[in-house]
């Protein structure tokens, strides 16, 4: 269960080495978002090209606001915190297909993720009277990571979402070099 590490770090914990080993956990979480986030773009930019990339983007986007359902379904939830989590993907659902037309839709979905995430981790299981799922210790400081990282760079991104694109899942492979034409 989230024991909120955050929250305990904000608030103080009961001695010295458990705010240090807190804080080093914390970071920990932080750089593994980072380097998710940034292997992520690396890869999925290769596999998917132009449009497929945006459609690429929107869909995870849904996909991983659907994965608070598996908490829920782990940690038992409330059926509140079922309903709570329903319209969060609902509302990330209409980010994505908003971000299918305007690219800033997409990101502005990924950051409201990233917030959702750290809301979980601050505020525990309620949050404004709205009941929510537990999350496992830390989830929150890697995925809003990831999030605002993955946000950044669509909003950054000079990717040619208009292009038709393609879809590349063998991008590893070796590309026959150019010869120079001398």
């Amino acid at each position: 269960m989230n024991s909120g590490l955050l929250q305990n770090l904000m608030a103080g914990t009961e001695s010295t080495s458990q705010f240090i080993g807190g804080l080093v956990v914390a970071m920990l979480y932080v750089v593994v978002g980072l380097f998710s986030a940034i292997g992520s773009i690396f890869v999925f930019r290769r596999i998917f090209q132009g449009r497929w990339e945006q459609i690429f983007w929107a869909s995870w986007l849904v996909m991983i606001a659907a994965f608070y359902l598996s908490f829920a379904a782990y940690f038992e939830a409330s059926t509140h915190a079922w309903q709570t989590e329903v319209v969060a993907i609902a509302i990330f659902l209409v980010c994505a297909l908003a971000g299918l037309f305007l690219r800033s839709a997409i990101a502005v979905g990924y950051i409201i993720h990233g917030l959702w995430d750290l809301s979980h981790c601050l505020f525990g299981s309620s949050i404004a009277g709205l009941s929510m799922t537990e999350i496992p210790l830390g989830y929150a400081l890697f995925c809003s990571t990831y999030d605002f990282v993955v946000a950044y760079y669509l909003m950054t991104s000079d990717s040619a979402w208009h292009a038709s694109g393609k879809f590349d899942p063998y991008f590893w492979r070796v590309r026959p070099l150019m010869t120079d034409p001398r």
